[in-house]
């Protein structure tokens, strides 16, 4: 019988997964509690539960029935919401969907594609995935890109796709319009996550109409608070959501998370209120910290932050915070090996996290 594993793709044999969020469950098994006890944490999630009226919006579907392929309703919803025409808005499941698809459509295997670590690890995934040469310019010191570099890596390689996350997950911090300008200059295809939107407020949507090699990611997975149901979208010239559409699933926007978008966009202010609020816990959060001695953060303007200690490992807080059921994100790697990343939750969670970070400093 011939050996399965010699059939298989050789870059595929033995890959290098992402590693995601673990399950509440699984985090309460390791700290022997109950799942009741878990303060998640460490997905930047919405900690609130979903609206009454996304719910609803769930019940009495036609479940029986294929998804409309074409994504009519979801795409003229967003269009509303964004002000972009539906031709230049494709919907997929999660942005984690968008980013594949992305990379399947412009970057063959040994081409390079750029990365800007510390950021998003699904970017670094999907080109492993793809056999993409993935060329990594490093971020500086403060978080922002040496744009300097990455214009030149892309110049030096012929890279054909770049992903930016504004704000930047893990760090927070924003991607500037000029920096968006000089990367575009160069003809990459560049992809910036605005995942976090919400949080911010600040977009590089403006630029859609000067640049045809621009993509721009948003997700309903954090401000909606429905990351369970998987629902991203994204803007794009017609040209490169045309060939999207083309190559996506059929079907790849189940109902449940169609209906869920489409009322969390009816609903908007409603959601957009409880962004105030967690914006402002994160506000209290930093405001702690300031006062605490070996504890820092990086500025963010999303819904969690990157916190540094100066006397102990990202390991031993994760260990410290997780002992009192509070589970951040830790980090591997030279750079990030004395952070942990903290989503802003509920103001009672908060409360937690703010005693447990005193008591650790």
């Amino acid at each position: 019988m011939r050996d399965l594993r010699e059939m298989m793709r050789p870059h595929l044999y033995d890959p290098q997964g992402y590693v995601g969020a673990q399950h509440s469950d699984q985090l309460a098994t390791s700290m022997g509690l109950a799942p009741t006890d878990v303060i998640r944490l460490n997905a930047n999630e919405n900690p609130y539960d979903p609206l009454p009226e996304i719910a609803d919006a769930l019940v009495g579907l036609p479940i029986h029935e294929y998804p409309d392929q074409d994504l009519v309703r979801i795409r003229a919803e967003l269009s509303e919401y964004t002000g972009r025409p539906p031709a230049q808005i494709i919907a997929g499941s999660g942005g984690d969907e968008i980013i594949e698809l992305l990379t399947k459509l412009f970057v063959a295997p040994g081409e390079s594609m750029i990365d800007c670590p510390p950021t998003f690890g699904m970017y670094e995934f999907c080109a492993r995935i793809s056999e993409a040469e993935l060329v990594a310019v490093e971020r500086r010191d403060d978080w922002e890109l040496d744009i300097e570099a990455t214009v030149g890596a892309i110049e030096r390689t012929g890279a054909k796709l770049l992903f930016i996350a504004s704000p930047n997950n893990p760090t927070g911090n924003l991607l500037p319009e000029s920096d968006a300008r000089a990367i575009l200059e160069t003809g990459v295809v560049l992809v910036v996550d605005e995942t976090y939107y919400e949080f911010c407020g600040e977009t590089t949507a403006g630029l859609l109409d000067e640049y045809e090699n621009l993509v721009v990611i948003r997700s309903f997975s954090k401000w909606a608070g429905i990351a369970g149901l998987r629902i991203g979208y994204a803007l794009g010239s017609e040209l490169i959501v045309d060939h999207l559409m083309t190559i996506k699933q059929p079907y790849n926007l189940n109902i449940a998370a169609e209906s869920a978008g489409i009322a969390a966009l009816e609903n908007k202010v409603k959601l957009l209120a409880r962004i105030d609020t967690l914006t402002a816990e994160r506000k209290r959060i930093e405001s702690v910290i300031d006062e605490l001695n070996g504890v820092s953060y990086s500025p963010s303007t999303a819904n969690f932050l990157l916190i540094k200690f100066e006397h102990r490992s990202g390991d031993e807080a994760y260990e410290l915070l997780a002992r009192r059921g509070i589970f951040a994100r830790k980090f591997s790697g030279r750079r990030l090996e004395n952070s942990i990343r903290v989503s802003v939750g509920t103001p009672p969670q908060n409360d937690l996290v703010i005693s447990a970070l005193q008591e650790i400093a």
